[in-house]
């Protein structure tokens, strides 16, 4: 049966592209029954590159356009299955996901969709994202829920056993083990990007991408926009962070990158057993080492007008001085700044990581007091005024074994996902036209 539909869904498609020569040219990819366009893989590839700060050149959109094209196919596999089984996202719930990215990622609310629009971009481009990705999360844990021994062992005929996920008690104690030790030994905060492939005939072109991202990322790109948009790990939905790791709990391939790697760093394409991965050092801790440090910091923007001569940036830059000679907190700092400089513009990061900034701005946050404005810093897009509002130290919350559980689970459910999906797109009709 599903042959027939197969090629029925085929000889359909053919005969729309016949019939209408330039139709074929609009279409990126058929999926079952449905289409992805080239006009929503152009709008999908421009969103990417606003978003990261990737440099929308032709080679950049051509080498990221097969990746992007798969992330989009996974997807509408995704929304397929959540029509099939009735899975409802409301405006409410994809709206709540795009706040978590703007907050994430120390965005004032509304930013995405002011961009979007700013760009001409449609909201439904990363509307449909987030919809997917809610639904497969949904399907997951709904197929497979979390539930004990004991509650699967009442059922009372063979026929209500339905598929869960089970914790053993002893899979909680090796956890808790591995939490206490890891005080003990050294640990890296650690991101990724993971491209995958199906076939052996595409690993060398995964690779070449993965080597283009990494120029673009050295050229200033988003480490965390770049693995959202295009990582197939589980850990894309948090920007590729992959947490705090000790060695033993890391892939040999990469354990062995790492060894030769600083803070602060990318590794080379990595060949594991997913793919093609891409590391990014962010952070070492030694053991017994207290929690990282985390800062409050108003930053004050004066841009440069377009196409700036040097006397307008140095009229800029020393008005910059005087906002930041008058500023004794950083309410007035903000203040100041947009009385001197109306154009101004002013952004609060609560309670950063220290390691989320460069190197550079690290040297210069650690040198001031609190509530002491710094001298502008001269920037592409202008004079940059930071002061620090506010240090504390991360406080360490007890592992407990319900937290044990969570992240037992959180793993067993990717790599479920991952299978899912792996045989969602095996029984799929998918005819790629690019």
């Amino acid at each position: 049966m599903r042959c027939c539909l197969v090629l029925l869904c085929f000889l359909i498609c053919e005969g729309v592209a016949k019939a209408n020569p330039s139709s074929s040219s609009r279409i990126a990819a058929i999926v079952n029954s449905n289409i992805i366009s080239q006009a929503d893989l152009n709008n999908r590839l421009k969103f990417a590159a606003i978003s990261s700060g990737l440099e929308p050149t032709p080679r950049n959109m051509e080498s990221i356009k097969p990746e992007m094209l798969r992330v989009m196919i996974d997807e509408q596999l995704q929304r397929e299955m959540g029509e099939k089984l009735g899975l409802e996202i409301s405006k409410e719930h994809i709206q709540s996901a795009i706040e978590d990215i703007e907050e994430n990622n120390d965005m004032p609310k509304g930013t995405i969709a002011q961009m979007m629009r700013e760009n001409q971009i449609p909201l439904k481009t990363l509307e449909d994202q987030m919809k997917a990705q809610l639904i497969w999360l949904v399907y997951i844990r709904e197929k497979y829920p979390l539930k004990s021994l004991e509650d699967s062992v009442k059922k009372k005929r063979p026929q209500e056993f339905t598929p869960s996920l089970q914790i053993a008690d002893w899979e909680i104690d090796q956890e808790l083990k591995i939490q206490q030790e890891k005080e003990t030994k050294p640990q890296y905060h650690l991101a990724e990007i993971l491209l995958a492939f199906d076939h052996p005939d595409q690993e060398e072109k995964v690779k070449a991408n993965l080597n283009n991202l990494i120029e673009e990322l050295q050229k200033g790109a988003h480490f965390s926009a770049l693995a959202q948009q295009f990582s197939a790990s589980a850990s894309s939905s948090q920007g590729g962070d992959m947490g705090w790791l000790t060695e033993d709990q890391l892939e040999s391939e990469v354990k062995e990158a790492i060894s030769h790697m600083e803070p602060g760093q990318l590794s080379a394409p990595i060949r594991t057993s997913q793919g093609y991965t891409l590391i990014a050092f962010i952070e070492k801790k030694s053991p017994g080492n207290e929690g990282q440090s985390l800062i409050t910091m108003q930053q004050v923007m004066l841009p440069f007008p377009e196409n700036a001569t040097e006397d307008q940036a140095r009229e800029i830059m020393s008005k910059g001085v005087e906002i930041s000679r008058k500023a004794k907190s950083c309410p007035d700092l903000e203040k100041i700044a947009k009385d001197k400089f109306p154009s101004s513009s002013a952004r609060l990061l609560k309670n950063s990581p220290m390691t989320k900034f460069p190197e550079a701005l690290q040297e210069i946050v650690n040198n001031l007091n609190l509530n002491q404005a710094s001298d502008p810093l001269l920037i592409p897009e202008g004079g940059l005024i930071v002061m620090v509002c506010e240090r504390t130290t991360e406080k360490k919350e007890e592992f407990t074994r319900e937290d044990a559980k969570q992240l037992i689970a959180s793993r067993k459910h990717a790599l479920l996902a991952r299978r899912e999906l792996r045989d969602l797109r095996r029984h799929a009709f998918i005819d790629v036209r690019m």
